[in-house]
């Protein structure tokens, strides 16, 4: 059973993965609660706008964690190489080493994806962006970089589905472990 949140990231943690276990569909405002601790009335005293303010604020929470661990470092200036390699590491600190599904991949279907679309649409835009600057400083012209970092995307997504179907959190971490030599590597 999860603890009281003891803080407003706490509570988002909780509601997160909630959401991660039935998805927004399935996540009732009662398995929210319960997820939380927290009566309803509580949750719709921090949430006016119900189930639909809870996911928002997931999503929001979990976009400035991702901000933070892996579009911070591909933004430093230096060495690509090492700046592919933090964004690896931070991808693993915030799927936890594969061990918890995106919410991209959870909300971008059933009533979630009409409501979140457009936010999740250019939260998988910046990344890919991000990621094909780095590749264009590394030396690569424009459509390669492009190409490589949808590439990425994919790539990442792929192994976190196939890592939770599987059970098998080595897939995901193969995955992110030759992912910026594989990005890098010249033809």
């Amino acid at each position: 059973m999860p603890p009281i949140p003891r803080s407003r990231d706490d509570m988002l943690d909780q509601l997160a993965d909630a959401f991660r276990e039935h998805g927004f569909d399935g996540a009732s405002v009662s398995r929210l609660s319960a997820a939380t601790k927290l009566g309803k009335a509580s949750l719709y005293h921090h949430f006016k706008t119900g189930k639909e303010g809870m996911a928002a604020a997931v999503l929001g929470r979990a976009g400035a964690r991702f901000n933070a661990l892996v579009l911070s470092p591909l933004r430093q200036t230096g060495n690509p190489a090492r700046r592919l390699n933090l964004m690896t590491l931070g991808l693993n600190e915030f799927y936890r080493g594969g061990e918890v599904s995106c919410l991209l991949e959870l909300f971008g279907i059933g009533d979630a994806g009409r409501l979140f679309r457009p936010q999740l649409r250019g939260a998988i835009l910046r990344f890919r962006q991000t990621i094909a600057d780095v590749l264009e400083q590394a030396g690569f012209d424009r459509d390669t970089a492009e190409s490589r970092a949808e590439e990425a995307v994919i790539t990442i997504q792929g192994a976190l589905v196939v890592s939770r179907a599987t059970g098998d959190r080595g897939v995901f971490q193969r995955a992110l472990s030759s992912l910026a030599e594989r990005l890098l590597a010249r033809v």
